[in-house]
């Protein structure tokens, strides 16, 4: 079953570009939600950029993340009625933690399946946040070893509304890692994801349905190949791993058919020989360092700007075969907007990928010195947004550059647009109102008052 929706944007302002996190609406069901929108408009500092509404008769929205970071998930336990089933690889995230307790003790009924470790031999990252749990009262259950690992990252209020996820519920990593989450309402979805996640919950073998148009893991390498070789036009990627043959060898293929394919991750040796297999046959990886702002975490199949996988199998055989995951395939219009400029942002500011021991000087005669380039100036402004929680940090600077915005002991950095313009939200309290924010915009330095 496809999808389809196209959004309606409204804006009280017009003009100006909110630079930074896009939370796409597209559902008719209950929940409500406000997004940041994307403008390709020149941007304007001079006055705050309005929050604008997106809305849809779609059972289908998205959220990117770094942006609204636990927000709509907590939203999602907050106003549950009758049930929560969580599905999670990793969680440590306190706020949300206590989310889930609220809920139990206001007579929800609250499952928690939290992944176990390599063939249930344990999980240290979770146990913390199952000794919370279990001693307020919520019930937890590690996840079946039959799994190498239940990389699973599910969301399901009361047997209506599905999150499914790329992200883990870490708060250490909302600011940073480039992640999706998609709200799906459609009840064959949910029905199927119900019955997996109850099945994994008495650790009884199961056949997951595939709904509408799930992807579940063991068993996701024939679906992953059979997207990645119906592309015809383009081909965008991002997971956090390459490290399965059969994929990197479609993907080589795709690319020798005349495809125009793009890939996306964070940089690590331990994919450098895939990587040099794909830019020798005409691949344009391109990588962020891992000490960059922005860590790609994220697991996208991109085809022909038409349609798209997002879950979080990464490109592994343990992760396509062995472990317990699930995605989604979806070709909702503006999903897929909204998924096709944040990866074109990401790819503009990653770095090509050269391999290990590549030359980069030639023979060639060096030009006579440039002139100095000018020296690079900023302006910052801020305000308060009550409803996020927030500060809007107005940032006019060198265009196409990265720029950290610091105060009261928090940093939060994004790049600037072609018109020198960003706004970075700045997870500061409205207690530091009056203290100096100090922002850092390729060379320039500037500051302001909160």
């Amino acid at each position: 079953m496809s999808h389809f929706g196209l959004a309606l944007t409204i804006s009280a302002m017009t003009g100006i570009a909110k630079l930074h996190f896009t939370f796409v609406l597209l559902c008719g069901a209950a929940l409500a939600a406000v997004c940041v929108t994307r403008a390709e408009t020149t941007a304007s500092s001079s006055a705050p950029t309005p929050r604008a509404v997106s809305v849809a008769d779609s059972d289908l929205s998205l959220v990117t993340e770094p942006g609204p970071g636990d927000r709509p998930f907590l939203q999602a336990v907050q106003s549950a009625k009758s049930s929560v089933d969580l599905v999670m690889y990793e969680l440590s995230d306190p706020t949300f933690q206590q989310a889930l307790v609220s809920a139990e003790k206001r007579g929800v009924q609250v499952r928690v399946l939290l992944n176990g470790g390599y063939y249930g031999s344990g999980s240290s990252a979770n146990q913390a946040a199952y000794n919370y749990l279990t001693a307020n009262g919520v019930p937890v259950h590690w996840s079946p070893s039959r799994f190498a690992l239940t990389h699973q990252k599910t969301l399901v209020a009361d047997d209506s509304t599905a999150y499914i996820m790329t992200l883990n519920l870490v708060d250490a990593d909302y600011p940073t890692s480039r992640d999706f989450a998609v709200l799906d309402t459609n009840s064959q979805d949910v029905a199927a994801i119900e019955r997996t996640f109850t099945a994994d919950w008495n650790n009884q073998p199961v056949k997951p349905s595939d709904g509408a148009d799930l992807v579940w893991s063991p068993d996701a390498l024939g679906s992953q190949l059979s997207l990645i070789n119906s592309a015809r036009r383009s081909l965008d990627i991002y997971n956090e791993e390459m490290d399965d043959s059969a994929v990197t060898s479609a993907l080589e293929s795709t690319a020798r058919r005349g495809v125009d394919v793009k890939v996306v991750m964070t940089a690590s040796s331990d994919w450098d020989s895939a990587f040099k297999k794909l830019a020798d046959v005409g691949v344009h990886v391109r990588t962020y360092k891992q000490d960059a702002s922005l860590y790609i975490h994220a697991k996208m199949i991109l085809v022909d700007g038409g349609r798209v996988f997002l879950g979080s199998q990464n490109f592994s055989a343990g992760s396509l075969d062995d472990n317990r995951e699930l995605g989604i395939i979806l070709d909702t219009g503006a999903v897929i907007e909204s998924l096709e400029s944040t990866f074109a942002g990401d790819y503009s500011h990653a770095t090509p990928f050269q391999a290990p021991g590549r030359s980069t000087t030639t023979s060639k005669p060096q030009p006579k010195p440039s002139p100095p380039a000018p020296q690079q100036t900023c302006s910052v402004s801020a305000s308060w947004d009550g409803s996020y929680q927030d500060w809007n940090v107005y940032v006019q600077g060198p265009p196409d550059v990265d720029a950290t915005a610091t105060a009261d002991g928090h940093s939060y950095s994004y790049y600037t647009n072609s018109s020198g313009y960003a706004d970075i939200y700045l997870y500061a309290p409205e207690s530091a109102a009056g203290d100096t924010v100090t922002v850092t915009a390729g060379s320039a330095t500037c500051a302001g008052t909160l």
